[in-house]
């Protein structure tokens, strides 16, 4: 038999295991590359650089409809210490957020259980790729995940356990605002949870507070709002359509194809359990005495996760209702799934019942966390490709090919506190550009290339929006880490890159088969480029050899 000391280990293990490996996938990951809103950061450094008295502006000025204090203070401490902004330092920096996430939840589940091993299904959703998109992301790693662990921390000082302390939640909740617009509805959540527990004079005095932060908070704010005009009616469906959906979208990595019924479904089914436990608690006493409504830490916390999809929804869910499920919101959407397994271990007294729902959610949990690393490991290394890609566009022509489509690229010396990294040496570049000056042109590959006309997806595109398609090529030819180099016939200017996509859109068959089809390629870009006669190579390398292949050569690239 093992010893109690050896099984908590054993469990503490298990729990660590999804950190650990989700904490080497962001190592592995991190790119030194500015990615679009990555900007703000840079503005921010730049104008404390030019007088250290911007700093506190610098620091709390709006950004879109935020006030993204941490993400700035993150980037000035690294660029202080540093010498330069580092964005691959901020990516590993902000996993630090999720952790801390990570115990805002533990704090949570100490209050429902205390089988440390049931804690396991929250650490296996939310350190797993279902949040890449916020933590590969320099700028929202201190947004989103912040927002929300600032929040559940201001709640654990207003429970009625913590009354000596719970002045403490103010500056939580100060926190959480300044980490993301989101952050707000602590707010109006702390303050509810204060009257129903009948505290009067806290009550009182978190309004006051309240009252004059806002005050500040939003002098000089500006809100974009979407130009398109609904009905009362229409409004109401669509922010209670918007809000379902964005309860339910940790269903979103089951399937790009059905996301709207599959969070729809899932957020319906978790709301409606909860009304029903809402109903049951007045057909009981229990826990009535000396407050106007019980409610315990895990079912606020909940609520305050709602309570910010509804703001999402207020926001977001009138104009396109695929946004409430978008990659950015992953973070949320793990969380509120947490809190509702933590909310229904809190209301189920029956030992068996609560051992019955540890393991529906540590299966689930299991399956999203796997299906995550397999179905969005592409995913991550075409966006790492984009970023490597411009991280050689940019020094050499001063403009992003795969980013800023729908606005100008910042002039040069908007990056003088900022050294872009070498992915390709000159050595290799120079190979690359030797080998397709002496390659005969490969007749069987079919190389395409077409401007979109359709500008519903693509109105906001300040540059032509240009298809290309590769197809029919050699076996020979990888299916990761390949570029397209173009270069202007009988110029000796320096080629473009250009990120490509692998034309396989069935991520699960791919992985199952065990020989596939040879490779092919896309990519929609806007068009920087000047127009002009190009010649196209497909490049990578292979056991440190640079490789090439002529696939193109005198074709039009024109403006639109």
């Amino acid at each position: 038999m093992l010893s109690n000391s050896l099984r908590t280990y054993i469990r503490l293990f298990l729990i660590l295991i999804p950190v650990i490996i989700f904490g080497a996938y962001i190592f592995k990951n991190a790119v030194n590359i500015p990615y679009d809103d990555d900007e703000a950061l840079l503005i921010s450094i730049n104008s404390i650089q030019e007088n250290s008295r911007n700093l506190f502006h610098a620091l709390v000025v709006q950004h879109n409809d935020h006030r993204i204090f941490f993400s700035r203070l993150a980037a000035v401490l690294i660029a202080f210490f540093n010498g330069e902004m580092n964005f691959r330092i901020m990516i590993i920096f902000g996993y630090l957020n999720l952790i801390l996430l990570g115990h805002a939840l533990y704090l949570v589940f100490k209050t429902v259980s205390n089988r440390l091993i049931f804690f396991l299904p929250a650490t296996i959703l939310i350190f797993s790729p279902i949040v890449y998109v916020v933590h590969l992301w320099s700028i929202t790693a201190f947004e989103q995940t912040l927002a929300i662990t600032f929040s559940l921390y201001c709640l654990y000082f207003l429970q009625p356990s913590k009354q000596k302390i719970w002045y403490w939640a103010f500056p939580f909740a100060i926190a959480a605002t300044l980490a993301n617009l989101d952050g707000l509805s602590i707010i109006p959540v702390g303050l509810v949870w204060l009257l129903l527990q009948k505290r009067t004079r806290e009550s009182l005095m978190f309004t006051i507070f309240s009252a004059v932060y806002l005050f500040f908070f939003f002098k000089g704010f500006r809100f974009s709002f979407s130009s398109e005009s609904f009905t009362l009616s229409q409004t109401i469906w669509l922010i209670f359509r918007g809000f379902v959906s964005f309860t339910g979208s940790i269903t979103k990595v089951l399937s790009d194809s059905h996301v709207y019924i599959l969070s729809l479904t899932a957020g319906g089914v978790f709301l409606v359990i909860y009304l029903l436990f809402f109903i049951k608690k007045f057909t009981t006493s229990e826990g009535w005495k000396g407050v106007w409504l019980p409610v315990n830490f895990a079912e606020i916390c909940f609520l305050k996760l709602l309570a910010c999809g509804f703001m999402i929804a207020m926001g977001r869910g009138m104009s396109n209702i695929d946004s409430m499920a978008a990659m950015r919101f992953q973070v949320y959407s793990a969380s509120i799934c947490i809190l509702f397994y933590l909310f229904l271990l809190s209301n189920l007294k029956n030992g068996k019942f609560k051992y019955g729902v540890f393991l529906v959610f540590l299966i689930g949990t299991v399956t999203l966390n796997g299906w995550s690393y397999a179905k969005y490991g592409k995913a991550v290394a075409n966006h790492n490709d984009e970023l490597k890609a411009d991280s050689y566009n940019f020094p050499n022509h001063s403009f992003f090919i795969h980013q800023y489509s729908a606005a100008r690229d910042h002039d040069p010396t908007f990056f003088k506190h900022y050294t872009f990294p070498e992915y390709f040496s000159k050595s290799e570049m120079f190979a690359w550009e030797e080998q397709i000056k002496s390659q005969n042109l490969d007749a069987a590959v079919v190389f395409k290339t077409n401007v979109i006309e359709d500008k519903s997806l693509y109105g906001k595109y300040i540059y032509p929006v240009l298809n290309i398609e590769i197809d029919h090529l050699p076996a020979s030819i990888p299916r990761k880490n390949v570029y397209l180099l173009l270069s202007e016939d009988n110029k000796n200017d320096k080629p473009y890159m250009v990120a490509l996509r692998v034309n396989d859109n069935n991520w699960l068959g791919s992985l199952m088969k065990k020989e596939l089809p040879p490779a092919s390629f896309s990519t929609i870009i806007p068009q920087k480029m000047p127009q002009g006669i190009y010649n196209a190579a497909l490049c990578w390398t292979e056991n440190g050899n640079p490789k090439s292949l002529l696939i193109a050569k005198d074709f039009a690239v024109k403006s639109n």
